[in-house]
């Protein structure tokens, strides 16, 4: 959807694709290159960090901080902001910039700047495309509510049930009002004002029926996204959700050639491919294993409700599957008949691998 729409841009020299993570900005540049033709302008990919850096923060710093060489950003921050004043609080002493801080450091640039931090960008751009904007978080939606009053047509593409990453773990900005999958709730109010609109696209062209439909019960209706359509055809072979004993993951990989997919990789699995849950995110493979932790089998057998981080990290694990998704537990068939009695799983097809 997103490359489609940048390949229909007039003019690309003035359009950018903005992401947070190193895997979305290689995935997207891929996916935009293979649709434009050959020879043809491909328009800059770059990260929500980087942008922020380059084309806020570096340009209109002195207005604020006229003293400081800004460096870069930092590879590591203070254990503690709680004593830190002015710009001590936003860069080391060598002039790097903490990324927690970050997106404040953007508002109070273009709050110093009166604005001009802004007017340069819309100088450059005419649009801006953010995919995987669920990571936007703290006062990086600040930044996100400049560009989205300013004359730059902005395209903003999330799923809120991916809300596994954020662009800030220390900044308090929306934190307590707007949790995990919560933030569709901040896109609504701003849809409320006229900021945006909201369009749902409840298409899948990642996964099969049966994995959409299990993954769809993870974070359930009260989040108001409707039910999950795949268009995606089964294989004929080994297709949909399954149940497998944890001690039997190796031989189970081997057998379905499976990713594996755990909270915190382990060298008991050192033989299998293994991606942490946050981790896997943007990726695609046509069989996985996850690795049930003891929160995720409550939910599974009893319906006990999983906290909203958890939950999104649980339906970013199983949504990395196309074909395939097996759930590592410690006794299957216990597992499956506790399940079988649940509302929450009625009408989805899960079975004894």
């Amino acid at each position: 959807m997103l490359a489609h729409a940048v390949s229909q841009e007039k003019d690309r020299s003035r359009t950018v694709v903005l992401t947070y993570t190193t895997t979305n900005q290689l995935e997207d540049a891929v996916r935009i290159s293979k649709v434009l033709d050959r020879g043809t302008q491909i328009p800059r990919v770059t990260g929500w960090c980087a942008f922020l850096l380059n084309e806020i923060i570096r340009p209109y710093l002195p207005t604020l901080y006229p003293h400081v060489s800004l460096s870069g950003l930092a590879m590591s921050e203070p254990n503690s902001f709680k004593y830190l004043k002015g710009s001590n609080k936003y860069f080391s002493r060598e002039g790097f910039a903490y990324p927690s801080f970050l997106g404040k450091l953007a508002v109070d640039v273009i709050e110093a700047s009166k604005g001009a931090a802004i007017r340069r960008l819309e100088s450059i751009y005419d649009t801006i495309y953010l995919d995987e904007a669920q990571d936007i978080r703290g006062n990086d939606l600040c930044v996100l509510e400049s560009l989205l009053r300013s004359s730059i047509q902005l395209f903003i593409v999330l799923d809120p049930r991916q809300s596994t990453l954020s662009t800030t773990s220390r900044d308090t900005k929306y934190k307590k009002n707007y949790k995990s999958h919560g933030i569709l709730e901040l896109y609504r109010l701003w849809e409320r004002q006229g900021l945006l609109g909201i369009e749902y696209e409840n298409e899948t062209r990642r996964a099969t029926p049966r994995i959409a439909s299990f993954s769809d019960a993870i974070l359930g209706p009260n989040i108001g996204l409707g039910e999950t359509i795949s268009n995606v055809p089964e294989r004929g072979r080994h297709d949909g959700v399954f149940l497998i004993d944890r001690n039997e993951t190796e031989e189970y990989s081997e057998a379905h050639h499976a990713t594996l997919l755990a909270i915190k990789q382990s060298s008991t699995y050192a033989a299998i491919e293994t991606v942490n849950f946050k981790l896997s995110k943007g990726m695609t493979r046509d069989d996985i294993i996850v690795v049930a932790t003891g929160p995720i089998e409550q939910f599974l057998s009893k319906g006990k409700p999983l906290p909203p981080e958890s939950a999104c990290g649980f339906y970013v694990a199983v949504t990395r599957a196309k074909y395939s998704v097996a759930i590592a537990v410690k006794n299957p068939p216990k597992m499956l008949a506790a399940m079988t009695t649940l509302p929450l799983w009625k009408g989805i097809d899960i079975q004894l691998a």
